[in-house]
């Protein structure tokens, strides 16, 4: 057995597997295995991977026909033999003490979950936007390494469901059964990720960004419109998650907000009345009272209900967002307004009293009390040479 087994669905991803798969053959922890499942890629993508496999043992290689991410990581998860399991993606990267990192903090607090942060970048580099999982805004430090459902209620239908800035121990995955992708569904990873946070009993938080996720791939699922459709199935295998999990009515609210934030960011992409006819469907089924804090979702949410033409609703949708995107920025503008005043506010307070220090300063200096000590200043300054 090794360390970590880290799994990986590699799909037409030739332009970024010199720089992905490096950055984990160069880790500090060199106790892995990289299984790299070649999901039926139509490029030069299975060559370089059985290139890294043929310099480096820890590299195995598996060739299957195409079956979407989903298939591509449960045929990974048969063959892994680590006691964690870390889920990458071929286009992005990682710091070379990621793993050593995540892998102390389980073993130390058994954790069967263990969540680090990840910021994004492209080809201008990266950037440190905060990630999803902003525990070190909401909790005390001291709580980071053990967890608990009180801790991460808010994050389990937030966002951050993909799998790659978290850290999985294997036993906690084998003891179910259902720890599997969706096959043929984009998005597979959002159950998986509600499934795991609500089931793990101990979870740990590495506040540092370790994971870094590429934002300029063109053939990402989130680039992809026609997975919109997919959205409405999700939502429905998680809401079943919550009833079988006895977590619904605790988490009604925030799954009614997940249910329509996730729906109207394909809404127009899809540019589909279908879909559209589905979304307004689904909504009028929605009460109002569960948006309650959430002023640009309910904006949309209400301009869903009003109007029953797509064709209609699309421009009046395109407008409310730029109005609102303006208002976003308006609001950030006057934020920092606001903080450099305070900062100037601050700086002629912190003038006025160098001006009182320095007064007394001077002072000081010119007493005669300061005159007469003089020379026993200038021996002791000879004894402390």
């Amino acid at each position: 057995m090794v360390k970590i087994s880290i799994l990986i669905p590699v799909y037409n991803a030739e332009e970024f597997l010199h720089d992905s798969i490096p950055s984990l053959l160069n880790q500090t922890l060199d106790d892995i295995e990289l299984i790299c499942v070649n999901d039926g890629s139509k490029d030069n993508s299975l060559n370089i991977l059985n290139e890294f496999a043929s310099m480096d043992s820890r590299v195995k290689v598996i060739n299957k026909e195409n079956g979407g991410c989903g298939s591509a990581r449960n045929r990974a998860l048969d063959e892994a033999s680590g006691d964690y399991i870390y889920f990458f993606d071929p286009d992005d990267m990682i710091e070379n003490n990621a793993l050593k990192l995540a892998y102390n903090m389980a073993v130390k607090n058994n954790s069967d979950l263990v969540i680090f942060k990840s910021n994004v970048f492209d080809k201008n580099g990266i950037s440190n936007r905060e990630t999803y999982f902003t525990y070190n805004r909401t909790i005390d430090k001291k709580d980071f390494e053990n967890l608990s459902f009180k801790h991460i209620k808010e994050y389990v239908l937030k966002g951050g469901y993909a799998p790659w800035s978290k850290l999985y121990k294997k036993d906690f995955i084998d003891s179910y059964d259902d720890f599997r992708f969706n096959i043929g569904l984009a998005f597979d990873d959002t159950p998986f990720h509600v499934k795991t946070m609500l089931r793990a009993k101990r979870i740990s938080f590495i506040n540092k960004f370790l994971h870094h996720y590429r934002v300029d791939n063109v053939n990402s699922v989130n680039h992809t419109s026609s997975n919109g459709f997919d959205i409405f199935k999700i939502i429905d295998i998680v809401e079943d998650i919550l009833v079988n999990e006895n977590y619904f009515e605790e988490l009604e609210t925030e799954f009614y907000v997940f249910q329509i934030h996730h729906t109207l960011l394909y809404i127009v992409s899809t540019n589909s009345a279908d879909y559209y006819d589905t979304a307004r469907e689904r909504f009028k089924k929605i009460d109002r009272n569960h948006l309650k804090g959430h002023k640009y979702l309910t904006s949309y949410f209400d301009l869903v209900l009003e109007y029953e033409d797509y064709n209609e609703f699309k421009p009046l949708y395109e407008k409310l967002l730029l109005e609102n995107k303006i208002t976003r920025y308006e609001n950030q503008i006057n934020k920092l307004k606001n903080e450099n005043s305070k900062l100037k506010k601050m700086n002629s307070q912190l003038k006025k009293e160098n001006k009182i220090l320095k007064k007394h300063n001077d002072e000081l200096v010119n007493s005669k009390s300061y005159k007469i000590t003089k020379p026993l200043r200038e021996i002791k300054k000879m004894v402390d040479k």
